[in-house]
């Protein structure tokens, strides 16, 4: 192992030799926070938030057992105005069973969104 004298000005060296050339150990690498779990969740309460501001009632069923698949997230109520809303993560997908359902909620006259967090600007104008 070459020592410091050993290295002329602009050589590149690794990180461990340079901690092994002054006696010190690495420091450990910063630990990578993981991925939030819960971005739709919080996605959702933004929402709910934004509505109940503009004078909306809103509905989230908290279990879904028993509850047909596709069900969207929310319902939310301002009369005369009832509309469903299914909300995604930004790379969230909907499922062919969410398409479904919305497509029947549609043609009983409802008016369902899926909304993903890059939305914010149409959220904001349809809940006013």
């Amino acid at each position: 192992m070459k020592k410091i004298e050993d290295y002329s000005d602009g050589e590149t060296i690794s990180v461990e030799e340079f901690y092994h050339l002054i006696g010190e150990e690495p420091p450990a690498l910063p630990v990578r926070p993981r991925p939030r779990k819960h971005e739709e969740a919080d996605f959702q309460r933004q929402v709910q938030d934004m509505a109940r501001i503009h004078g909306w009632l809103d509905w989230h069923v908290l279990k879904s057992k028993g509850m047909r698949a596709g069900f969207p997230d929310l319902l939310l109520l301002r009369p005369p105005e009832l509309i469903w809303v299914e909300l995604k993560s930004a790379k969230g997908k909907v499922t062919p069973a969410q398409t479904e359902m919305h497509e029947m909620l549609r043609e009983c006259g409802q008016k369902v969104y899926v909304w993903y967090p890059d939305d914010w600007n149409e959220i904001e104008e349809i809940l006013k």
